[in-house]
């Protein structure tokens, strides 16, 4: 029976745990969430400690920022007369930033809690492929600390370590059961801001790949005709992220800014999770991809500004590794926020939707005993908003 486990472990992990791998969550502030994400090249806020903490060196005195992401993403499978649909209720994502620029000083520093990857998927256990896996969920939490440097008038690099967490919730009604785990691990970013003129600026952003090691509890799966529950551990990677941003600034009514988000899904290599009984590898073969991303800013009189952005991220997913759970497309994202500044307040609110989202799969080249060809499709729509406050 052990070989029996062995053999299908891979295809129910590839099932169900792939959900948690492709979950970056780039949209963390509201305002640069209604820019399209295009924010690496402005980032004058404090959630600059994720965007490109060497921003923060235009901030002025100290600057606290709390907001959330809420997204709800309804996955559609269609197979013949069959229809088969995701759980569509809204995942909150809550973030927290503070920074503060020394007076008369090159320097600042900043704090950040934000949820850089995320995942909530529920086929329900009556999905057609329950066995290999129904539900998965993740949290991923990082605390980041940073440090800018503004080496020149023109110039501002950003650095610092962040601790990261992570709790992983994995259900199969299969002979995988469920397995719960959690883990921490240190990770680190990387930001420069060149502003030649004030029309004219310059981002980059890097962001350090890490690794949890999960460490929990599986439970019901099956040893021979039995089911029983132990200790287990999954092994998970997370990949880094390079962002290039510009930034053009024809007059103080406009900011439009443009930029490429490259995430290293190649970094995903295997997947292993072990328990007393056996341990099973799972080559992933993802794709690095690319984000692109255009958004506007136009300020109005008394605080008021509108901003819209389009975001069109590639497919990281090939055919030969395609889950139900992660039917990734490529997709093009729609953003629109208006807000406001006061003398110390400031308020965003943001509604994103997505597009262009259907995936059709008619020859999966893989394990024909798992026939998942058909047609996917998303509908997914996001809400975000934020309240800052300087003194």
């Amino acid at each position: 029976m052990k070989k029996v486990l062995l053999a299908l472990s891979p295809l129910l992990l590839c099932a169900n745990i792939t959900s948690a791998v492709g979950s970056r969550i780039a949209y963390i502030d509201a305002f640069a969430t209604a820019r399209g994400n295009a924010y690496t090249a402005t980032a004058d806020s404090a959630s600059a400690v994720f965007y490109n903490p060497a921003g923060l060196t235009q901030l002025a005195g100290t600057e606290v920022q709390g907001g959330v992401y809420a997204f709800s993403a309804e996955h559609t499978y269609k197979v013949g007369p069959f229809e088969f649909e995701t759980d569509d209720s809204f995942e909150p994502l809550p973030s927290f930033f503070a920074a503060h620029k020394f007076e008369d000083q090159p320097f600042a520093i900043g704090f950040g809690s934000y949820a850089p990857f995320a995942l909530g998927v529920d086929w329900g256990q009556d999905a057609p492929f329950s066995d290999l896996g129904y539900k998965s969920q993740l949290y991923y939490l990082k605390s980041h600390l940073v440090v800018a440097w503004q080496v020149t008038d023109t110039l501002s690099i950003g650095f610092g370590p962040s601790f990261d967490y992570g709790d992983i919730e994995l259900h199969t009604t299969g002979p995988l059961g469920t397995f719960e785990g959690d883990d921490h691990t240190f990770g680190f970013s990387f930001g420069i801001l060149w502003q030649p003129n004030e029309h004219h600026s310059f981002g980059l952003n890097y962001q350090h790949a890490t690794e949890l090691e999960f460490d929990g509890k599986q439970k019901n799966f099956s040893i021979g005709p039995a089911t029983t529950s132990g200790s287990a551990e999954a092994k998970l990677d997370f990949p880094e992220s390079i962002i290039l941003g510009y930034s053009w600034r024809p007059n103080e009514k406009w900011n439009i800014e443009f930029n490429i988000d490259w995430t290293n899904w190649d970094k995903v290599d295997d997947l292993v999770i072990s328990n007393d009984f056996f341990s099973a590898a799972v080559p992933l073969n993802w794709e690095s991809a690319f984000f692109y991303e255009l958004g506007a800013t136009r300020f109005f009189e008394g605080g008021w500004h509108a901003s819209a952005g389009i975001t069109y991220t590639e497919n990281a997913i090939p055919s030969e590794e395609f889950s139900p759970l992660v039917p990734d497309a490529n997709r093009t994202f729609l953003n629109f926020g208006i807000g406001r500044d006061y003398e110390n307040l400031s308020w965003q609110v943001t509604y994103q939707f997505s597009v262009d989202t259907e995936r059709q799969l008619s020859s999966q080249p893989g394990d024909p005993s798992f026939p998942i060809n058909g047609e996917y499709d998303l509908e997914s729509q996001s809400i975000a908003a934020s309240l800052s406050y300087r003194f």
